[in-house]
């Protein structure tokens, strides 16, 4: 009697349309899904930045009989960005599949225009926008429904502190032609806002004596 020895294939990914990078807006649920194949059915484990998935109620991980593992995860935080791996075991061997995922925060303006100023002409006006988001929010800098373009008297900088994204817009040698409306549009891939609306008077900077 011959004995039959029969080769049980290790895991193999099956997913058509594999996602190795996600991404999700802060407070919103999400899933990740990866299928496996093999002779032996694969057992699948997730694993947080090579680490065990954390423990919470937020996480839920389903398993269906065509080999697809499904990982849950509701209301998702800031803490979730990282790597997700899921691994697939069986006799053979093993297999793994990563997802990048990435948490999106929506902006939000911190520190936002003033109502109106009034500035005199010749001197330089700045206006200056404090936002929040993930990724880095671009902004647009309007006067009146006219986008403005950078050109020799006007600047536009961005810098970072922390957390924070400080946006400023400057018009050297303010002339007559500069008064308006102000605004800006912040936005990134999870949602865009209006700032408030700065209502900018040029003054003379002709200063008259009171006569007695």
């Amino acid at each position: 009697m011959n004995d039959c020895v029969f080769f049980l294939g290790q895991p193999k990914v099956e997913t058509l349309e594999p996602v190795n990078d996600q991404s999700c807006v802060i407070g919103q649920d999400t899933q990740i899904s990866w299928k496996f194949s093999g002779i032996d059915k694969p057992r699948v484990k997730w694993l947080f930045n090579n680490k065990p998935l954390p423990t919470s109620d937020r996480f839920k991980i389903a398993d269906t009989e065509d080999g697809t593992s499904t990982l849950s995860i509701r209301q998702a935080e800031r803490a979730d960005q990282g790597i997700y791996t899921a691994m697939a075991t069986n006799s053979a061997g093993e297999a793994e599949a990563r997802t990048t995922l990435s948490i999106i925060i929506k902006p939000v303006i911190t520190d936002n225009l003033d109502d109106s100023l009034e500035i005199v002409k010749a001197k330089t006006m700045t206006l200056r926008i404090t936002a929040i988001g993930t990724p880095k929010p671009g902004i647009v800098w309007m006067k009146g429904n006219n986008k403005i373009k950078p050109i020799d008297r006007i600047h536009e900088t961005a810098q970072n502190h922390d957390d924070d994204y400080i946006y400023t817009l400057e018009i050297v040698n303010l002339q007559p032609e500069d008064e308006g409306e102000y605004s800006a549009t912040i936005s990134n891939i999870g949602g865009s806002l209006q700032s408030n609306k700065c209502k900018i008077t040029v003054s003379s900077n002709i200063l008259t004596n009171a006569t007695e």
